[in-house]
């Protein structure tokens, strides 16, 4: 396992902010930071390659989450996400891909002070 410390990317940033980080395959690392002065659900998508000499962060672009939907971290490749609002049918945890975008619901319900626990025991 290895761990390293980088600087966040320069932007402004609030206490409180959703930031999360993920793999996104060949050596880059992914950071999703509120954009500042926009609504909370706008993020902009930082990178950085690991895998070369790169220290700096590069902006990719902006994405937007729907109006009901929090970030609550990243697990490899994946965000964590928690969709919350008033259609039962929309409530509970997700997994999005950071490459493909693709959505999958974790589980239907989740209390919001709960952590979820996802993607254990690894595959082999």
């Amino acid at each position: 396992m290895e761990f390293s410390m980088v600087d966040h990317p320069p932007c402004a940033r609030h206490l409180g902010d959703d930031v999360a980080i993920a793999e996104a395959g060949q050596g880059r690392t992914l950071m999703f930071v509120p954009k500042p002065d926009t609504e909370r659900l706008i993020y902009t998508v930082w990178w950085r390659n690991n895998g070369g000499n790169s220290t700096q962060w590069q902006m990719e672009k902006t994405i937007s989450l729907d109006s009901d939907c929090l970030i609550e971290g990243a697990v490899g490749r994946h965000l964590l996400l928690y969709y919350i609002g008033v259609s039962s049918a929309k409530q509970g945890c997700y997994t999005q891909d950071v490459d493909t975008l693709q959505l999958e619901r974790v589980c239907y319900s989740c209390p919001k002070q709960s952590q979820v626990y996802w993607n254990f025991p690894p595959s082999l």
